[in-house]
Formats: structure tokens, sequence, C-alpha cells
């Protein structure tokens, strides 16, 4: 008897089960969902079928208050406030994906939600004194839109891998590995999007021999400088940056960042890469006279450098590279990163039936399918946690 015997993980995976992923990463770009079919097959594999996928627009109110609790500049109420306006937020983009797809509520088993990281400081890897000094918040109850949905919601998923030790991210790696093992060639899945974050699957890897970490910035340099002196929300197909030149005394300061050089496992964010740290450094170079162009070019040089570097330093460089994300429509990036990775084979995401901009809604859908059926949702490997866990909290209509 187990001590979950409230669930039937036998009953769960007895036949096709229909979830719904959503997913509001550092990039505050929108909220993505994905609605996918998971199931097994005879020999025990995991298998899924994408329905639909659908972007939401978050309101700038609601970006501006995210930004205001990002940078602790916030009272309790607003953070409060965004916790349920945020939920709100997800049913109403379940609703719009249900719509475009045809499908009725009632015919969905499941939501999974990563909420909107406002704080990820997990425990530093050199830190031996105390095993639960990390510690992490994402906004958007589960329990609120359980019951604006009357569907059961599974989130708050970062919490227990932290709590054994963990970075609490990422947690894609355990659909990279389900889905995209070789037995013939090490794969590379790299997501760029605020935060770039990759997973190395070697050939005909187990689970323990899967590794997956933050590399650094993804976009969120970028989206930061050409919002403040562009108006943009992006450096669309990376036009900006390729009409600039690099500035070598700020790409130098830049290559010399602690996180990127740091081992494995780790994560970041916003906490570190920020408006405040933009600014910090075009202060510290006195680099006024140049032309902003120049700066996106070197801030999206130093994103591909980051990316490359670790590839480099960690993982296999000659392996095969799956790229999914915002930044994946970057074409300056990408030319850089074939650039500094020639031994490289570079495929999107998309070649393989998985849109670059539904991957990790689609990732959490598929942790919510493993938790409600009983399984672990991290890789010790990938986050430094002491064991596998079964993530997430299950909120109840």
């Amino acid at each position: 008897m187990t001590r979950y015997n409230y669930i039937n993980a036998k009953n769960w995976f007895s036949k096709p089960r229909v979830i719904c992923g959503l997913m509001t990463g550092t990039s505050l770009d929108s909220i993505d969902s994905v609605l996918a079919s998971f199931s097994v097959d005879i020999f025990g594999r995991h298998q899924f079928e994408i329905i639909e996928q659908h972007k939401s627009e978050i309101p700038d109110k609601i970006k501006n208050l995210i930004h205001k609790i990002i940078k602790s500049d916030s009272s309790i109420s607003e953070l409060s406030f965004v916790n349920s306006e945020l939920s709100r937020l997800y049913s109403l983009s379940v609703h719009s994906i249900l719509k475009t797809s045809n499908l009725l509520l009632s015919e969905v088993d499941a939501i999974g939600i990563h909420g909107q990281t406002v704080w990820h400081e997990p425990k530093k890897n050199d830190d031996n004194i105390n095993q639960h000094l990390g510690h992490t918040l994402q906004l958007g109850s589960a329990s609120y839109l359980a019951n604006l949905l009357n569907i059961p919601v599974v989130g708050d998923f970062r919490a227990a891998d932290i709590a054994l030790g963990g970075q609490g991210a990422p947690l894609v790696p355990i659909f990279d590995y389900n889905f995209f093992l070789s037995k013939t060639e090490d794969i590379i899945m790299l997501n760029i999007g605020g935060m770039s974050n990759l997973t190395h699957i070697p050939a005909n890897a187990t689970e323990d021999d899967v590794i997956a970490f933050d590399t650094g910035p993804g976009n969120v340099l970028i989206d930061t400088f050409m919002q403040k002196y562009f108006n943009k929300p992006y450096d669309d197909l990376g036009f900006h940056a390729r009409s600039g030149k690099i500035i070598p005394q700020l790409f130098e300061i830049l290559k010399k960042n602690d996180f990127i050089h740091q081992s494995p496992p780790k994560s970041t964010g916003r906490e570190l890469f920020n408006e405040d740290y933009i600014s910090s450094l075009i202060n510290w170079s006195g680099l006024e006279k140049f032309d902003y162009n120049d700066f996106v070019c070197t801030l999206s040089e130093f994103t591909a450098w980051s990316i490359a570097e670790n590839i480099i330093k960690f993982t296999n460089p000659k392996g095969k590279l799956i790229v999914s994300g915002g930044g994946s429509q970057n074409l300056f990036i990408i030319d850089r990163l074939k650039a500094y990775l020639p031994k490289v084979e570079l495929f999107l995401t998309d070649y393989f039936g998985i849109p670059y901009d539904a991957k990790e809604a689609l990732c959490f859908a598929y942790l919510a399918w493993r938790t409600l059926g009983l399984l672990h949702g991290n890789i010790p490997t990938a986050t430094g946690a002491m064991r596998r866990a079964i993530l997430g909290v299950i909120a109840l209509p």
C-alpha cells in the first residue's frame, strides 16, 4: 500500500490523458499553452501527441508589477494580487486553447503550470553547511486555477528539488531524456528563452548519465536593452545585432562573468542578469559614445559565446544540437553558435515535430502527467538534488 493510495497510478496510465501545459518564462512575452495527449505504449515507452498550442498576451500592468516584484520594489498586496491575477489569466488561456482545439473542458484530465518565477536562489555548489539554504518562488496559484476550471492542477514544481539540495532547475531534462535519447550519438537540447539552458544526453545514456544546467543569459539582456533604448520587445531576427559591431571592452568584461564559468549543476535568473547588470557594465566601461546597435551586437555575441563556452567545457561539442525557445529565431545568435561550434549539427525542435515556442509548455504538461502517475520529475545529476522526487503540488477542485 503506497502512502499515495488516494492516487491510482495504474488507472492513470491505463489510457491516454489530455494535459494542458502553461508556461510564462523570464522574458514575460506571453503565456504559452500546449494541449497534448500522453500515453504509454506496450513496451512501456512514453508517447505524446501535440493537439494544439496557443499564445496569450500578458497585460502591461501585470508585466510591470512582475518586474517590480523581481526588483524587490513591490508591496505584499501587489505580490498577492499578481499571484491570483496570473491564475485568472492562466484560466483564460486554457479557455482560449480549448476554443481553437474544439475540445471541451471536461475532456482535459489535468493542467500543469510552471508559474512565473520572481525569485530563484538555489544553494551554491560550494555550500556544505546547510543543504536547505536554497529558495525559489513562482507566482500563480494551483488551487485558485483548479477551482476556476474545475480541473486538477499540478504546480510548484521546483520546490521539492530545492528542498533536496538541488537547483530546482532545469526541469525539462526528464522530457528530453525520454523523447530524444539516441543510441548512437550525443544529443544536446538547448532552449534559448530569457535564460539559456541545455540538456546533454550522451549516446545510449541511462538517466543518471544526463546533465543539464543554465548556461547564462538567453534573450534577457538583449530584450532588456531593446525595450529600454529602442522601445521594441526584442531584436527581431537579430537585425540590430547584425547592424552593429562588437564593443571589445564590454565583451571582455561580460566574458569574465563568474556564472558562465561555474561548473554544473547551476541555474540562474533575473536576480543576476537584469537591467542593473547592463547599466553597471556600461557605467564601468564608459561606453556612452557607442551606437546602440553595437550594444545589441555585443550582448547577442555574449549570449552565443556563453552558450558555446558551456557546451565546449561541460558536454560533447561534436554532438547534435537541437534548439528551441524564442532565441532560436534570432538568426544572428544561431549564426554565431554555428561559428563557435563548427563540428555540431544544429536543428530546431520543429524538425522533430515540436514547435520552437511550445517545448517548455509541453514539458510542464509532461511533468504534470508524471506527477499524477507518481513518477519522479527531476534528474539529480542535472539539478544536484540528493534523490529523485515526485515534483509539484496537486490542487483538486
